[in-house]
């Protein structure tokens, strides 16, 4: 049979935009799992005229690790110009509103700036919410009635009183439990009360999931009131998974601020993450502008955030709309003026950035994916940098590498200190080979200090990756995640010399003795088997 087709001269905006999207999403194995069935005839034509095992090595070697522009569809390695108009034929008949929330999302001509330490951080979120004129859209995981809580929340209660329009999404039942033996940090209701009387709306994401028998009657309410088909669709995979509010979490850490500003990064809102006691600095190393330091407190993490100007925060206010609208059943356009004026400067510096988003239940997790690709295809120099390596599927891909790409990787973690109790015992028992082979290891807690920084380095790409993501089995099945790859020489190269930082006041492992030769002769491997899915 002979496929219809459609000239590329003819692609709208939508059908390239959707090529982009349908080809970044059939790379990842997206197809394979059954979701999307319109777009079987289209993932068919794909496996039939293009070699996909040597498309996502282009696409992670050349590319940085996801398509970003229509025009790079030709130089996929088996692309032609007259398959790529048929598989066009059937990209336009998919649901690509769907298709748009499942798949990374680009954009050009942003402004990145990296910011480490609580004090920095602290500094950035209170000077941004302090410029907001129109919106603050701010999703977190934990927010702790403590110091630095206290803080952003008067400073969101400033904006209120500015006129600024304030929505707010919280696990506030996670957040109840407190830290550091202490359950007043818990009391987010205290906050809560005192945003909301400034007009602030704010949802407990921890209720976002209904049980799987009430899902069909709420989806029904929410479509009558107005909430996006593909916003319940994306849904419809959590509830997939829920069994109950622990089962699911909103991981994601970000603010969207008027349409041109999105702060991102692995931040909840506290004095563990934002503490302002002044960093111990070794050296006088500068990055961005910042001096380089740890924690001045044992009781403080090494964590960051990016801040990014431009069209990326369009990207993430998407993201935030479509959890938004399932949360509360309350809908709004990201797109219409208020949200993204047309008079707003849409260019500010040169990064390009894409946002990448997972979610409990999802067919294939991009982020994941995305990792796995980075390690089967590191060259130059790859670094990684968790506070968690206990996913199977990333030992799996680490320890299958041969050494010629795993001499190029460096990771990061701090090995004993650590609020997962398995950390350890996984890497332990999974790092023997891969650190045979050449891969090098780096234990910040050398420091006496946890990093909570999520971020990946691959020099090859001028890329960095950063976000809400942990490489452990929550991030990868049960979790609403977000983060986002920044391309642009200089700004790599910067965040390259703070990672350099935390690989110079880490110790360097040197000993392959330090990890189980034998791990199934240990019993903190079985341990950390039982509990990877829980901690």
């Amino acid at each position: 049979m002979e496929h219809r087709r459609i000239a590329a001269k003819d692609w709208d905006g939508r059908l390239r935009r959707g090529m982009v999207d349908f080809f970044n999403y059939w790379l990842s194995g997206g197809f394979s799992s059954g979701v999307m069935e319109d777009g079987k005839e289209a993932a068919a034509l794909a496996q039939e005229r293009m070699d996909a095992e040597a498309a996502a090595k282009y696409r992670q070697e050349r590319l940085g690790g996801f398509l970003t522009e229509c025009s790079q569809l030709i130089l996929l390695p088996g692309a032609t110009e007259e398959g790529l108009e048929k598989i066009a034929y059937e990209v336009n008949g998919m649901r690509l509103e769907h298709l748009s929330l499942l798949a990374p999302h680009t954009t050009q001509g942003n402004r990145a700036e990296a910011f480490v330490n609580g004090p920095d951080s602290l500094a950035a979120i209170l000077e941004e919410i302090g410029r907001a004129r129109r919106y603050i859209h701010f999703s977190v995981m934990l927010f702790f009635n403590d110091k630095s809580g206290g803080r952003v929340a008067a400073a969101l209660e400033a904006a209120l009183k500015r006129g600024v329009q304030v929505r707010l999404m919280v696990d506030a039942t996670l957040s109840a439990l407190g830290y550091d033996h202490n359950l007043e940090y818990g009391r987010f209701p205290l906050l809560r009360e005192r945003l909301e009387a400034a007009g602030a709306q704010v949802v407990d994401t921890f209720e976002s999931c209904c049980p799987k028998e009430a899902w069909p009657a709420r989806r029904k309410e929410l479509a009558e009131k107005g909430v996006r088909d593909s916003s319940l669709y994306v849904h419809d995979f959590a509830q997939a998974e829920a069994e109950t509010g622990l089962n699911i979490i909103n991981h994601r850490k970000f603010i969207v601020l008027d349409g041109h500003t999105l702060l991102l990064g692995s931040l909840n809102v506290g004095d563990q993450y934002l503490g302002d006691t002044p960093i111990i600095a070794e050296g006088n190393v500068i990055a961005g502008g910042r001096r380089m330091g740890i924690p001045g407190s044992p009781k403080e993490w090494h964590d960051g955030c990016f801040r990014i100007r431009g069209e990326a925060a369009y990207s993430a206010n998407r993201i935030f709309a479509a959890q938004w609208g399932v949360a509360t059943g309350e809908s709004f356009d990201p797109g219409d003026e208020f949200y993204r004026p047309s008079s707003e400067n849409r260019r500010y510096g040169d990064e390009e950035c894409t946002l990448v988003a997972s979610f409990a239940g999802n067919p294939v997790n991009l982020i994941q994916s995305y990792h796995l690709s980075l390690l089967e295809h590191a060259a130059d120099e790859t670094v990684i940098v968790n506070p968690y390596l206990i996913d199977d599927e990333f030992w799996k891909k680490l320890q299958s590498l041969e050494a010629d790409r795993a001499s190029h990787i460096s990771i990061c973690n701090p090995l004993h200190i650590n609020d997962h109790p398995t950390n350890l015992a996984a890497v332990r028992g999974h790092m023997r080979l891969p650190f045979e082979k050449g891969v090098s290891f780096y234990d910040y807690s050398g420091t006496e200090r946890f990093s909570h920084w999520k971020v990946a380095y691959d020099r090859r790409s001028d890329a960095v990756f950063h976000g809400s993501y942990n490489l452990n089995e929550r991030s990868a099945c049960h979790d609403f995640e977000l983060g986002i790859l920044v391309r642009g020489g200089a700004f790599a190269d910067t965040v390259r010399e703070m990672i350099g930082y935390d690989l110079g006041v880490s110790r360097k492992v040197e000993d392959a003795g330090e990890f189980f030769k034998h791990p199934a002769l240990h019993p903190s491997t079985y341990l950390n088997k039982l509990t990877s899915k829980f901690a």
